[in-house]
């Protein structure tokens, strides 16, 4: 018995952990079960941990028991394993390092470049460089480097490592990520060390409108150089006023979101001398998976009616252009960057823009729409991502890839004196480089399609932090990424990337205990701080943890964010009641009725279903708020317990049950809800509100709501999620089913019938193109359809459910436990049910003719030729 895809804190071999009593993970090979394992951690030979043979099940997170570890450790650790029979195996290596642990790891000083930046000016990006010998050969080079702004090297040349836009993206005013980079294959007798920093997250365009300067005037860089030489002596060569510094190389302009000017005739001088800067905040690691360079598409060339040249790439993606093209010095080639064509077949990003000019000052018309707030905002504004790339040629053939720019795209207008050849240019996606868990497929090719538009735009928002869109504002929105968790996690392994946010996240968090409304910290405080407190959105500070915690088996994420929890809850509780006075006295439950505060609501229902929100007046959503006061705070009430924290538990199960009375006081009558509108009905039901007789009445109303809009969706962005499990509870799998294959619009197949390849903002498809919230239908796909379910430690449940058009589907899940796989194929009335269990793990397989079988790992098939009941889940 073997051990296989060996982990460190959800990371396969981390450079520069920053995590001082790591844990191990593993799956088990084979289909034996574990009945025993022995870990075995050793620094430069030296057993610093040898834990002996343990009996246990267990393969996921178990902690270092050894002696301290120190910044820089390299730890070589071996997991062994018996299986049933007492058998051993052969031992499986693996191995991670550590950074730079403390503050005064960091010999290095924050540099900056010779020139004070004036308001309202963009400057070219900053070049940096020393040279150094090697005072004899190395043994092991690492260079760690951070910056506040965006930063990158190379060495000898070479550019140093593949971490794209770093160092990331965090509030740079409480933390800022290094990375750490193995170089010691890259270094000679005579080296050059080259630096690059750009405005970035720090000192760029931020947002909507384009809010420059968010973090600083000044944009710094931080890196040392560490050798090891052969005979055991160090040197460390760290940034400071010795490094030649220049800002004239041919990165002209480089903006995140407005894009980069680059002049192949340029290089830089560094004639001048980097300048000491203001020390940012120290350094932390980011214990994250990096953003990285992946697929590449060619481009087919269109012409539109007005004579425009246009690429069309044929996906739409997050990432930057990359090309090469002969010319003379001096000509130019301007590529714009845009997610549609408009309904005249010309390019356009009226999908991506706010109509505001730039530089304006004054009123600002979205804002008060979303808050009500006769507030000014002032400071530079600009209302359009220009996602721009300018490239000067230099005589012969220029060579370009962006280097400190992305963008949301599928087509790129193409202008400028100088012809290019489109074979030589190509679309590139970046995007964390998250190991990829999750895969479905089905006779419907049109359902197959929305999966992958789904993970296509999974793709396009997941850079070092989950954000809404790739194109107009690029911010965290708290509940986008909630309600896509459960998605998102079986599409891809998404702990590490989930815990790096949830410190944004907590971050973000105001000393009220509100958090924003997106994380990172992106200023706009009219906006995002009021609106912070949105139930739906401020929740995932609760539900994030807690959907890590039942889906990795991570406990630690909830002690670690625990504090930040309980802040929010206090925050609720301590506007809790009605606004109004009259509302007060009237509800015998006021004290536990929540509206108060700005919320969203069911954000971006079909048009028909949205409230009209205005600078006068705004819905009250006393039903949203008290609902998830309920929600959070019962989930609130189990992680308590789960801590051991039971003062905290019995307050929170209060509020939880006091919110149920308050909400079927208000929104209940005569046992049942009476309307159309999907999110008033799936809401209630989701999120426990209703006891067992109105349950299956609402459930009812449910359907004959769904039916009376011939099966279109009609929920926004919270109750999406919850629309089809819903339907499914309340036994009309096949109204679910029929929701799902219909192609006719507001639906998710209308979007793939468009010729969608992400999914969109809205049912209309009128604003972003690239909003992954809306398919978060896909968690019904992997835990319905096909089945599959973690059910805890090693443990699963599998319930395929078949029905709708569908002859066949499939799904397989990398879990943390191992891969899981569900198929079923129906044919000549016969269902068949394939069904793969990972060794070490069992399942209960639930049948849809009611039958229920335990198995063990391995391959297990079943039968039935029963008709498909309707499941009760």
């Amino acid at each position: 018995m073997r051990a296989i895809r060996l982990k460190t804190e959800h990371l396969h071999e981390p450079l520069g952990l920053g995590i001082r009593t790591p844990r191990f993970s593993w799956n088990c090979a084979g289909s034996a079960v574990q009945t025993a394992y022995r870990i075995v951690a050793r620094r430069d030979g030296e057993t610093l941990w040898d834990s002996g043979k343990v009996r246990s099940s267990r393969m996921i997170l178990i902690p270092y028991e050894g002696s301290p570890l120190r910044s820089r450790d390299r730890i070589d650790w071996a997991v062994t394993l018996w299986d049933e029979d007492d058998v051993e195996g052969e031992p499986a290596p693996s191995w991670f390092e550590l950074g730079l642990l403390d503050a005064d790891d960091w010999t290095a000083r924050w540099i900056t470049g010779d020139y004070r930046p004036r308001r309202n000016t963009r400057y070219p990006v900053d070049c940096f460089r020393t040279r150094f010998r090697a005072r004899g050969p190395v043994a092991r080079a690492r260079l760690y480097a951070t910056a506040l702004g965006l930063y990158d090297a190379h060495l000898n040349g070479t550019r140093v490592g593949d971490f794209e836009l770093a160092p990331g993206s965090t509030d740079y005013r409480t933390r800022v990520q290094y990375q750490a980079y193995d170089v010691s294959g890259m270094l000679g007798e005579e080296n050059t060390l080259e630096l690059r920093l750009a405005d970035g997250w720090y000192r760029g365009a931020v947002g909507a409108y384009g809010v420059t300067r968010l973090f600083g005037d000044t944009t710094a860089l931080l890196a040392q150089l560490e050798l090891t030489y052969a005979d055991g002596t160090s040197e460390i060569i760290g940034t400071g006023d010795g490094f030649a510094w220049s800002n004239d190389g041919p990165l002209q302009f480089a903006d995140l979101k407005d894009g980069e000017h680059y002049d192949a005739r340029l290089t830089p001088t560094y004639r001048g001398r980097a300048r000491i800067a203001r020390p940012g905040p120290v350094p932390t690691a980011s214990d994250n998976v990096a953003p990285r360079t992946q697929e590449e598409f060619a481009p087919t060339v269109l012409t539109t009616p007005s004579g425009a040249t246009v690429l069309d790439f044929g996906q739409n993606i997050a990432g930057f252009i990359r090309l090469s093209v002969a010319g003379r010095a001096g000509q130019r080639i301007r590529l714009r960057l845009g997610e549609v064509l408009d309904e005249h077949g010309e390019f356009t990003q009226k999908n991506i823009q706010l109509d505001k000019p730039a530089r304006h000052f004054g009123r600002i018309t979205e804002f008060l729409l979303m808050t009500g707030q006769q507030r000014l905002l002032r400071g530079e504004l600009e209302s359009t991502p220009k996602q721009e790339i300018l490239i000067t040629c230099a005589d012969g053939v220029t060579d370009y890839q962006c280097s400190f720019t992305v963008a949301g795209f599928r087509y790129a207008l193409v202008q400028g004196d100088v012809d290019i050849d489109p074979a030589s240019i190509r679309a590139v996606a970046v995007y964390s480089d998250l190991e990829q868990t999750g895969t479905f497929t089905s006779s419907n090719a049109m359902l197959d399609r929305f999966v992958e538009n789904t993970r296509w735009s999974m793709k396009g928002n997941f850079l070092d932090v989950p954000t809404d869109c790739p194109t107009r504002e690029r911010l965290g929105w708290t509940g986008d990424a909630q309600v896509f968790f459960n998605t998102a996690a079986y599409f891809m392994d998404v702990a590490a990337f989930f815990r790096k946010w949830m410190r944004d996240l907590e971050d973000s968090q105001l000393r009220s205990g509100k958090p924003r409304a997106v994380a990172p910290y992106s200023g706009v405080p009219m906006m995002y701080d009021t609106s912070g407190g949105s139930v739906g959105w401020a929740d995932a500070l609760v539900l994030v943890p807690y959907r890590l915690w039942k889906r990795y088996g991570d406990e630690a994420i909830l002690r670690e964010f625990y504090p930040a929890m309980t802040r929010y809850a206090r925050y609720m509780i301590s506007h809790t009641g009605h606004k109004r006075r009259k509302d007060a006295r009237t509800n015998p439950f006021n004290e536990y009725t929540y509206e108060k505060g700005f919320h969203y609501g069911e954000w971006l229902e079909p048009k028909e279903f949205r409230d009209e929100v205005s600078a006068r007046s705004r819905p009250l959503c006393t039903e949203e708020a008290t609902a998830y006061l309920h929600y959070t705070m019962s989930h609130l009430a189990e992680i308590a317990t789960q801590l051991d924290e039971p003062d905290d538990a019995a307050r929170f199960a209060e509020y939880a049950d006091g919110a149920k009375k308050a909400y079927n006081h208000l929104f209940v009558h005569h046992g049942t809800i009476d309307t159309d509108r999907q999110a008033k009905l799936v809401r209630p039901l989701a999120l426990g509100l209703l006891d067992p007789g109105a349950a299956e009445r609402v459930g009812g109303r449910l359907v004959r709501a769904v039916e009376n809009r011939d099966d279109t969706i009609g929920t926004g962005f919270l109750s999406t999620p919850f629309v089809l499990p819903m339907l499914t509870e309340a036994g009309r799998s096949d109204v679910a089913y029929r929701m799902l294959e219909n192609e006719s619009a507001p639906s998710w197949l209308a979007q793939v019938r468009a010729g969608a390849t992400t999914v969109w903002e809205d049912w209309e498809g009128e604003a972003s193109q690239n909003h992954y919230a809306p398919g978060a239908v896909c968690e019904w796909l992997f835990d319905t359809v096909a089945g599959i379910r973690i059910a805890g430690d090693n443990r699963f449940v599998i319930s395929p459910l078949p029905g709708g058009t569908l002859t066949h589907a499939s799904a397989g899940y990398d879990s943390p436990y191992g891969l899981v796989t569900s198929a079923w194929r129906t044919d000549n009335g016969v269902t068949t049910f394939d069904i793969e269990i990972p060794a070490n793990t069992t399942a209960e397989v639930h049948l849809p003719d009611g039958r229920l079988r335990t198995v063990g790992p391995g391959r297990h098939r079943f039968r039935t030729d029963e008709p498909t009941r309707p499941a009760q889940r």
